[in-house]
This record gives structure tokens, C-alpha cells and sequence, in this order.
């Protein structure tokens, strides 16, 4: 146990001790799977298949997807041959086979194996020979004819520890028998056990004309059919102990080992390389695989890895921190510097450990060398750095740069510039005044004019002058700043040049001025960036850094012009702050980038991978409930429903090296023409999409270059109250409304014209009844008038009666005074034959008759007891005569008019506080 103890101890500084290909992790939390994974195979997509204890995974470099066995069991073995993907489970075997809508479907074998499958049988492995598949249990293969679709059973009675295919030959080996061969003419064996031994053979390949078999724990093997010979391979990891083994035809053998990770030996040099944790994700590899990019994945005890074997990039991880971010780096007398923010950091060529160089301890901004010597800046002042001798020649406030200057040396701090010549001391250097700025960018123009670029106050053209020790601003060119990552200030064929991330501006002495006209600018145009032009090497490469990629100059050698060239090394990889993207040359056409968790070493010229097929894998469809299901994609235009019009579409390119960058950007034509920003989401989702023909477009961009388009056309129904049967009832109710409306509107047009003939009818009639009224108004006039003469004539008459009766009343009591009375008897006779009340009244009731003929009656009606006298005081009330006007007209005294008129009352049964005189005034 001390031993695990301290190689698990070991483990972060073997990782840091070596340059190891591009490596991806894939954990369980990625494919949501189980820990183990036993077999790995590839279809013609590219789509990868991995054997897992969870079921089958599935991976197209965008989603991971997990096909359970119908009982949970774990898939043991996996092999894609054509569109059938063969696995191997417990106490199971068969195959998987994709639908029209993308999904997998299990078919069992187990029905057509002539005495079924023994208790606790699991198969292990699978291989394809010719027109068969062949599958290996511990103890049976089993042969199945994908045309006939029948199986063969071998049993040999004894335990088959594995099966291995190379070329066209499947071997097997049976315990305590020798190793098999499975060929065009059937089983043999190939080696005895009496040769082989006790060694479990965990692989055999052909290699250099011989059949080599791999052991478990005893290493390599040639072999015969009379021959078992060991072979000597230097640096062969003899001590670890080996679970599978992958033959690669570039003459690499990779071993997965139980404990000691992965190793890649080649056989014609011996150099090995060890890939162990945390660089992978376990130390226990079960599974090995070639895909077609030559890529290596590793099915782990726990996780899945992925080495890029053959990538033209090494990568060093600095896991533990050591070394810090990577600010510079240079190759200075065959041994590799590393400027950090911790440090300066060297490794020997014969060495594979970085150690700091002692009293370096800072941040290291820049590593030149002039002639034998490497100057350092730093941010406690200045380093150099001679004979493997360190000297600390200058304590300012940073130093960003050094450049040679007339007879010595210029040094750009945070807070200005100082010079100084070889061999001064150290309190003999000092700042030259006259600029305080901070100094990064400088460019010696001629020995008498230097350049700066600062990153907020433009560009400056300054005099340095010496012999005291100052500085002047010839002149300020001021920069039209659009981007955040600052200016670079830089010569290119002995022109000054300064770049931000959008423009290059070349200086034009005959103007003063910058202009974007200019090669530099021309070739890099279209190509988008995030810094200016910040690096140029010794071989005369100018480099830029984007996103996604690093570009380089490469000069056109038949037009005398400048191409551009890319590396696929993104920013998600360097993270480091803009502006301080750094590259250096450390041998002929190999670079090293830095990073913030360690370095990047590359060569040119690049070749880049081959562009896979963009495909749209999957499509769902939902309606506001949002319970998505899956559509054929074989159907053609298909028309969805109006109410399933919740889109998600999943689309993939099969690429899995680390630094490749595949983003996506997509449309539906016929709902918008605006293409999305191109993004490394590789699904896109569209709600309530109104009716109408559409088709979805994606493509997708392998770092900057363009991959195929793909599309799905597609259509979504109209509402059914815009359908044609709608339109139909629409019309129909049209025509409905239109015809009851018609209906409706004459039945009204038609009352309306008899409302209109009655109105009228009516006018007509009112008219003639107010003409009648006119003429009954114009009678009743003249009745009026005649009434008011009658009653003139009445009341002028009964005031002359009244009148003749009072003077004769006068007259006769004057006469009765006379004491004759027989002198006067003749003329009181005269007189009473003229005060005759019956003549009087006579005279009276005919002129009241003509004013108001129907009161007497009326009154007589209602009150049939009265007598003639009552009716001749009613004649007199009714004419509203006081009882003193009344009594000459009855020739009775006033006394006897009120007793009268008492009586009447009486007669008229009127009540006490009704008056005589209104009640008759109301007849």
C-alpha cells in the first residue's frame, strides 16, 4: 500500500513533467451514464457507441444519449456494422437499428439460438467477419449471419478468455488450449497452450510481416503456427499490468493498463508516452478504440477519455498551478523559458520539469534576447540574464520591454522610459523625463526617434535625447479606439504599422498620417478579431489572435502578396486577458502559445481535419402543452396541425477534437430571413409558429470555415376557421345571413311602406279631422258668440226686468202710501198686470233657454222633486244673482229668497259646507 500511496502522490507532477496530446474528459455527469464502459465502436455517421453499465451511449459530438436494455442490464460489448449496432448484455444479445424518427430499437437474438442462453451468460465481445457477427461469451461463440439471419454455436467446453480481430482474421484464445483463429476456412488453432502458457493474451495485431500477440502482464509476443517468440521492445512498460491493447497502423501501440493509465509506445523507436490521472479521468482502461480521425477513446473504470494521438498540438496542463499564467516564453540556448505572473520558469531539453529561477519571484512581461543575453522585464524592473548568471540591473516601477537604442538600451516602464548602455551599475541608470506614460509598445524608428502606443492616448512620436536625459513629443497621433483590446505598434518591411482588433493603419511619412491602405489590412479584412497584430517571429510570421482561431502571415511567393493562414487554438483553450495573447517560435516552424493553466506547442504548416456532414438528427414537435413528440423524417414536406406548432430541432457535426470550435447559426425560411449568431448550441426551439410553408436551414462553420447547409422543409395547416371547409360554411352562412337579411329587410321595407301608407292615411284623416275640428272650432265659435249674445241679451233682459220690476215695485209702494186708495186703485191694477210674475218668467226661461237650454232639464233629472219655482231660483243661481236681485224678479221680499234658497238646499241634500251656488254652477 505504500507504493499506491506514493505513485498517487507522484501523479499532479508526472502530469506537469510532460507535453501530452489534446485530451477530453467525458464523466459520467456529461453522458449520464453508468461509471464502466466495456466496448467502444463507430458508425458511418461518425456517431460513437460506447458499451456502458447503464445500457448503450450514444454521442455525436453535440448530445449524449443513454438506450437502456429493457430489464437495466449493462451492455458489455458494442460493434456497428452498416445501420445495425450489435451489443452484448447479460444473458442477452442482439441489435439496435434507428427509425425513421431517430430512435433506437432493440431486437433480441436470443429466439433464434437453438438452446437459449445459459444462466449468467454475458457476452464480452463482439466482432464482424465477413457476412457474420461474431459474439464471445467466457464460455461459447456465437456466430450470426446478418443475410440468413441464423446462428452457429462453438462451445469448446473451456473458458474463451477474449476475441480480437486483425485484417481478416478473428482470433480467440481458450483457456489452457492456445489461441484460436477464426479464417475464410474455418477454426484453427494458431499457438498451443503448451507455447502460450498461462499468459492471458489481451490483443494481436500484424505487425512489420508477424502476427504479435499482447499479454496481459508479460508483454509482446510473435507467433507462428510452430513459434512463440518474445519481443524486445525498448522502454515496453513491463511493469504494469494491461487489461486491452490497440494496434495503430502508424506503428503505435496504445496499452490500457489496471492502475497505470494509458500508455502509447512507439515500435520502431520505443519512445513512450504516460497519460495518467488527472490528465484522464481513471487510471483503469477498459476499453480501447480508433476512430476515423485516428483519435484514441478510452473507456474507463469511470469516465471516457479522449486522446488526440495524432494532433498536431501538445499540450502542457499546469493542473496544479505551479507555474501560473503564461505571459512569455522564448527558447534561449537550447533551454525553455517561461515568463508567469509567478515567476520565470526553465526547463532543460534533456529535462521534462519546469523549475523557477531563483529571485525571479513576480510577474515575468516580456523574455527578448540580444545577442548571448535575455533581458527580462518584470514588475520589479529589469533582469538579464547571461552565462546562466541572473542580474538585477534595474528597480523601477515595472518594466514592460527592452529594445536596443543608439549605443544601449531602452526600457518602456509602467510610468515612462529609461536607458541605459552595457555594463553601467546599477544606481547609474535612470528615467528619462519629459513622458510619464506607460510605456508597452515601443518601436525604435532610426537610433534618433522612437514609437509608443498606449492603449487610451494614441500613438507618440518621441525624441529621446541622452546627454540630458529627457524625452520629447515631436508629435500625438490620436486613435479612434472602437474595441477594448488596445493598439499593437509594430514594423512590417521596415513601414510602422499599429493594429486594433477591427483595423491595421499603416504610417504615411509623406502625410504624417495613418491610413487603413495598406496589404496587411487587405488580407486580414474579412477575418474577424479580437486583438491587433501582437506577435511576430523570427521567421517573419505576424500573428493575430481571434475567438476561435490564431491567424498567420504567409507570403504569397507568385503575386508578392500576403496570405492568411489559420490555427484552431480558441480563445476558450488560452483564456488569458486580451491584450496579453502571447506566441513564440521555439524551433523551426514550432510555436508555443501561453495560457492562464499552462502552454500550447504547434507546428506549421497546419493541416487541418477533414469537414464532417453537418446532419438534423432529431425534430420534436408539441402544442401548447408542451409534451413534446418525435417526427418522421422520412415523410416529405409533412404538414403539421395548427395546434402542433412548438418546434425543437437538434442538429450535430461529428467532430470531437478539443480545439475544434463548430458553432451553428440557423433560420426558418418563410418566418424570418435572419440568420442567428453562429453559437456552439446545437438545438434550436421555435414557439407558436403561425400557419404557413416553411423550411428550417442550419449550417454550421468547423472554426472559420464553412460546412454544408442542411434544411427540413415543412408546413403547418391553417386554423380550421381558415380552412377550406370553413371558408365553404362561411360562404354558406353568408349566404344565409345575406338571405335572411334580404328577408328581414323587405319584410321591414315592406311594413315600413304600410306604416308609411297609414302614417299617411292617418295625416290624411288627422288633417280632415283638424279641418272638421276647424269648422266644429269656428261653430263652436259662433255658438260662443251666440251664446255670449244670448247671454248678453238674457242678462240685458232680466236686468230690464228686473229693472221694470223694481221701478214699478217703487211706484206702487209710493202709490199705497197715497191715504186715497180709491183714487189710485186703477193704477196699482195697471201696475201689477205690468209686474206679472208669470209673464216675467215666461220672458225669462225663453231667453235663458237659448244661453243654457240643458241646465233645467239636467238639473230636473237629478233632482226629479223640485217644483217650478225651484227651478225658476235655480235659473236665477245659476246666473249668479244675489238673493236681493232675486226677490223682484219672484215678487217676494229678500227674507222670503233666503228661505227659498234654504229650502232648496234642503231639496238638494247638499252637506253643510257644500255651497248652493257652486254646486248649480257645476251642472
Amino acid at each position: 500500500m505504500r507504493w499506491l500511496v506514493l505513485l498517487i502522490l507522484l501523479l499532479p507532477s508526472l502530469s506537469q513533467s510532460q507535453e501530452l496530446p489534446p485530451i477530453t474528459n467525458f464523466d459520467t455527469k456529461a453522458y449520464n451514464g453508468g461509471n464502466q464502459n466495456w466496448m467502444i465502436s463507430q458508425a458511418g455517421n461518425s456517431w460513437m457507441y460506447f458499451a456502458n453499465n447503464s445500457g448503450l451511449l450514444s454521442f455525436n459530438g453535440e448530445q449524449w444519449s443513454l438506450h437502456k436494455m429493457k430489464d437495466g442490464s449493462p451492455v458489455r460489448s458494442v460493434k456497428v456494422v452498416d445501420s445495425l449496432i450489435f451489443t452484448g448484455a447479460y444473458m442477452d444479445f442482439g441489435y439496435w437499428k434507428q427509425d425513421s424518427f431517430g430512435t433506437l430499437n432493440y431486437i433480441s437474438l436470443l429466439e433464434k439460438l437453438p438452446d437459449g442462453i445459459r444462466d449468467g451468460e454475458q457476452i464480452w465481445h463482439i466482432e464482424e467477419f465477413g457476412d457474420y457477427i461474431v459474439f464471445q461469451s467466457l464460455s461459447r461463440l456465437f456466430s450470426y449471419h446478418v443475410k440468413n439471419q441464423t446462428i452457429n454455436v462453438i462451445d469448446l467446453g473451456k473458458t474463451i478468455a477474449n476475441l480480437y480481430k486483425s485484417g481478416n482474421t478473428v482470433y480467440f484464445q481458450v483457456a489452457e488450449d492456445g489461441l484460436y483463429s477464426i479464417k475464410s476456412g474455418g477454426i484453427q488453432k494458431e499457438v498451443g497452450f503448451d507455447q502460450t502458457g498461462a499468459k492471458a493474451i489481451i490483443q494481436v495485431f500484424h505487425w512489420n510481416d508477424q502476427k504479435v500477440a499482447v499479454t496481459r502482464d508479460d508483454g509482446l509476443f510473435s507467433f507462428t503456427s510452430s513459434n512463440w517468440e518474445k519481443i524486445s521492445i525498448p522502454n515496453y512498460p513491463i511493469s504494469s499490468s494491461f487489461f486491452t491493447a490497440k494496434y495503430t497502423d502508424d506503428d503505435m501501440l496504445v496499452l490500457g493498463s489496471i492502475g497505470d493509465g494509458l500508455f502509447i509506445l512507439n515500435l520502431v523507436n520505443g519512445n513512450l508516452q504516460q497519460i495518467v490521472q488527472p490528465d484522464i479521468l481513471n487510471n483503469t482502461v477498459l476499453s480501447l478504440f480508433e476512430d476515423k480521425a485516428g483519435d484514441i477513446w478510452c473507456g474507463l473504470d469511470n469516465g471516457i477519455s479522449l486522446i488526440e494521438k495524432d494532433s498536431q498540438f501538445s499540450i502542457f496542463s499546469d493542473i496544479t498551478g505551479k507555474l501560473g499564467t503564461v505571459y512569455c516564453s522564448i527558447m534561449f540556448q537550447n533551454q525553455l523559458y517561461l515568463g508567469t505572473n509567478q515567476g520565470l520558469y526553465r526547463r532543460d531539453q534533456d529535462s521534462k520539469d519546469f523549475n523557477l529561477i531563483e529571485g525571479t519571484s513576480g510577474q515575468v512581461w516580456s523574455l527578448q534576447q540580444y545577442n548571448d543575453q535575455l533581458f527580462i522585464g518584470h514588475d520589479r524592473g529589469t533582469f538579464i540574464l547571461k552565462n546562466n548568471s541572473l542580474n538585477y540591473i534595474f528597480d523601477g516601477l515595472g518594466t514592460w520591454q527592452v529594445i536596443p537604442f543608439s549605443d544601449g538600451f531602452l526600457q518602456g516602464h509602467y510610468n515612462g522610459l529609461s536607458y541605459f548602455k552595457e555594463g553601467q551599475s546599477f544606481n547609474e541608470i535612470s528615467y528619462l523625463n519629459g513622458f510619464n506614460l506607460s510605456s508597452r509598445n515601443i518601436l525604435n524608428s532610426n537610433d534618433e526617434e522612437i514609437w509608443i502606443g498606449h492603449d487610451h492616448k494614441g500613438i507618440f512620436k518621441l525624441k529621446p535625447d541622452l546627454t540630458n536625459f529627457k524625452v520629447e513629443i515631436v508629435k500625438n497621433y490620436p486613435v479612434d479606439y472602437k474595441d477594448a483590446s488596445g493598439i499593437k505598434l509594430f514594423r512590417f518591411n521596415e513601414d510602422i504599422y499599429y493594429a486594433t482588433a477591427s483595423s491595421i493603419f499603416k504610417y504615411d511619412p509623406n502625410l504624417d498620417v495613418f491610413t487603413t491602405e495598406n496589404k496587411l489590412q487587405k488580407a486580414f479584412k474579412n477575418l474577424t478579431r479580437s486583438t491587433g497584430i501582437s506577435e511576430r517571429t523570427p521567421d517573419g510570421k505576424w500573428w493575430a489572435f481571434s475567438e476561435s482561431e490564431i491567424y498567420y502571415t504567409v507570403k504569397d511567393a507568385f503575386q508578392n502578396g500576403i496570405n492568411v493562414a489559420s490555427i484552431p487554438l480558441s480563445y476558450e483553450f488560452r483564456n488569458i486577458s486580451s491584450g496579453f495573447e502571447n506566441l513564440s517560435q521555439i524551433n523551426e516552424n514550432q510555436y508555443l502559445v501561453g495560457s492562464n493553466h499552462g502552454y500550447a506547442i504547434f507546428n506549421t504548416p497546419f493541416t487541418k481535419n477533414e469537414i464532417p456532414e453537418l446532419e438534423i438528427n432529431k425534430i420534436e414537435i408539441a402544442d401548447k402543452g408542451l409534451s413534446f413528440e418525435l417526427v418522421d423524417r422520412e415523410q416529405l414536406n409533412p404538414e403539421f396541425k395548427n395546434s402542433e406548432n412548438y418546434f425543437n430541432f437538434y442538429f450535430n457535426t461529428p467532430v470531437y477534437q478539443k480545439f475544434s470550435n463548430v458553432t451553428y447559426s440557423y433560420r426558418i425560411k418563410g418566418f424570418t430571413e435572419v440568420w442567428t449568431p453562429f453559437k456552439t448550441v446545437s438545438m434550436a426551439s421555435f414557439e407558436n409558429l403561425p400557419y404557413g410553408n416553411y423550411e428550417f436551414q442550419v449550417r454550421a462553420k468547423y472554426n472559420s470555415k464553412d460546412i454544408n447547409l442542411e434544411t427540413y422543409p415543412f408546413s403547418i395547416e391553417k386554423p380550421w376557421f381558415l380552412s377550406n371547409l370553413a371558408f365553404f360554411v362561411y360562404v354558406l352562412l353568408l349566404a344565409i345571413i345575406i338571405f335572411i337579411t334580404h328577408h328581414f329587410y323587405t319584410r321591414y321595407y315592406n311594413k315600413r311602406h304600410e306604416k308609411m301608407i297609414k302614417v299617411q292615411q292617418k295625416k290624411a284623416e288627422m288633417q280632415q279631422l283638424e279641418a272638421q275640428q276647424e269648422i266644429m272650432k269656428l261653430k263652436n265659435e259662433q255658438l260662443e258668440a251666440d251664446v255670449s249674445s244670448k247671454n248678453r241679451e238674457l242678462a240685458a233682459s232680466t236686468m230690464s226686468i228686473i229693472r221694470k220690476s223694481e221701478v214699478l215695485n217703487q211706484i206702487k209702494d209710493e202709490l199705497a202710501a197715497i191715504k186715497k186708495v180709491e183714487d189710485i186703485k186703477s193704477v196699482l191694477k195697471t201696475i201689477d198686470s205690468n209686474i206679472n210674475e208669470e209673464d216675467n218668467w215666461k220672458f225669462f226661461k225663453e231667453a235663458f233657454d237659448n244661453a243654457d237650454k240643458d241646465f233645467l232639464q239636467t238639473v230636473k233629472a237629478k233632482h226629479p222633486n223640485l217644483t217650478s219655482n225651484d227651478l225658476k231660483l235655480c235659473a236665477y243661481l245659476r246666473l249668479n244673482l244675489s238673493s236681493k236681485e232675486i226677490a223682484p224678479l219672484l215678487n217676494i221680499s229678500v227674507r222670503s229668497v233666503e228661505i227659498k234658497r234654504y229650502r232648496l238646499r234642503k231639496k238638494m241634500d247638499l252637506a253643510h259646507e257644500e255651497g248652493l251656488v257652486e254646486y248649480i254652477l257645476s251642472f
